[in-house]
């Protein structure tokens, strides 16, 4: 079956995505498994039934042998809950997101879930019910998500509330419970995810540590234009004379220096916005940045970039001329400065490559997303541009 053209592949050195378009909130892709958060409740803790602490009428905690990490919460007379100790007691807004499926027809039987309290006659904070259409569900797995402010009190508690008249017994499953101090929920993870494991370089030989990075409610990287930067590893990665650097973004300003940088590979090869035209693009190579230092070359090109709109634009250099690509067409094309060799590679040792960034003045930040980054080791020819720019563009609503 065809699916669409697809992303030019050789040549690439590093890259990442963020699945913009294709990951939600709490689902990860290849290469984007999610924000940096901690589970309060790892699986380790969530498995061991110990952990849990029973209390109202009758019923049952126990490990599922029908599904892996699968807890069985059994009701036999009435509403039965059981907590565990997240170990939040205070300090923000916290989120609770898991999964759940009937094992048992519910007759009048609700599946609930509260924080902060001990059972769900006595709560401080109460997520929610789990609607009675869904107790009705044998075969499809839900998603539950609440947000609730953390207090002095970590306990968080699930149960099933039956009839008062007991004599009814409902099973539900649930797994994947994951309690993190965050405002909008993540994808899951059994313990915590850092930040040099949040998003992934697509040749998965770099890192990439996105501690410096604001995040959005959906859980996408959003640059916020006064200290966000991404860092990936140092600048001698980087070397190539003849390269390509790609970028999808959206903004519509840039700082109030006059403009936004967009890739620093050091302080001598940058792209960068400026407000020029409605929004231009600026695309810098110096070479040698010791003394003497040398400039190979520096041009602009595109316009109304500032539109808060999404674009792709490529900057490269080959053997004979320099090009700036906007959206899939060539707005420049220049000499190539001439400088066949690459001096001075290594005069910014250990300097991380950074994106959100114009390493030539730390104060002119981007603001917005910038979720498709891709550097190359050659120049891409106009046909690849354009295949890069169609197989991505959907992802964009383009």
């Amino acid at each position: 079956m065809y699916t669409g053209p697809h992303i030019i592949k050789d040549g690439l050195v590093f890259g990442y995505d963020t699945g913009y378009g294709v990951a939600d909130n709490s689902t990860a892709t290849r290469f984007y498994p999610g924000e940096p958060t901690t589970n309060a409740v790892p699986l380790s803790t969530f498995i061991n039934t110990s952990n849990w602490t029973g209390a109202g009428w009758s019923g049952s905690i126990a490990v599922s042998a029908d599904y892996d990490n699968t807890l069985e919460l059994t009701s036999t007379n009435g509403w039965r809950t059981f907590r565990v100790d997240t170990g939040i007691t205070s300090g923000g807004t916290v989120t609770v997101s898991y999964e759940y499926k009937m094992k048992t027809l519910a007759t009048a039987s609700v599946f609930m879930m509260n924080l902060n309290g001990d059972h769900l006659g006595s709560y401080v904070n109460n997520l929610g019910n789990i609607s009675a259409s869904d107790t009705q569900d044998l075969s499809n797995w839900k998603t539950f998500t609440g947000t609730f402010t953390a207090n002095s009190n970590s306990n968080l508690a699930i149960g099933l509330r039956g009839s008062d008249n007991g004599g009814l017994t409902d099973t539900i499953y649930v797994r994947n419970l994951q309690v993190e101090l965050n405002g909008h929920v993540t994808p899951y993870t059994t313990t915590s995810r850092s930040s040099t494991a949040s998003l992934i370089d697509l040749k998965e030989t770099i890192d990439i540590d996105v501690s410096s990075m604001s995040f959005d409610s959906t859980g996408q990287p959003d640059f916020d234009g006064t200290d966000d930067i991404l860092y990936a590893n140092a600048e001698n990665d980087y070397p190539y004379p003849y390269h390509s650097w790609e970028v999808w973004f959206k903004t519509n300003q840039v700082d109030s220096g006059g403009s936004a940088g967009l890739v620093g590979l050091d302080y001598g090869r940058t792209m960068y916005l400026t407000a020029t035209n409605g929004g231009n693009i600026v695309y810098t190579l110096y070479s040698n940045m010791s003394s003497p230092n040398v400039l190979v070359l520096s041009i602009s090109g595109g316009t109304n970039l500032l539109d808060n709109e999404w674009h792709q634009v490529v900057c490269s250099r080959g053997t004979s001329a320099a090009e700036i690509w906007v959206d899939g067409s060539l707005v420049k094309t220049a000499s190539n400065g001439g400088q066949a060799t690459w001096n001075g590679i290594n005069q910014w040792s250990g300097m991380a490559a950074r994106f959100g960034d114009n390493p030539n003045n730390s104060g002119l930040k981007f603001t917005g997303p910038i979720p498709i980054i891709k550097i190359y080791n050659k120049q891409l020819s106009g046909a690849e541009v354009l295949q890069n720019y169609n197989a991505q563009k959907s992802r964009f609503g383009l």
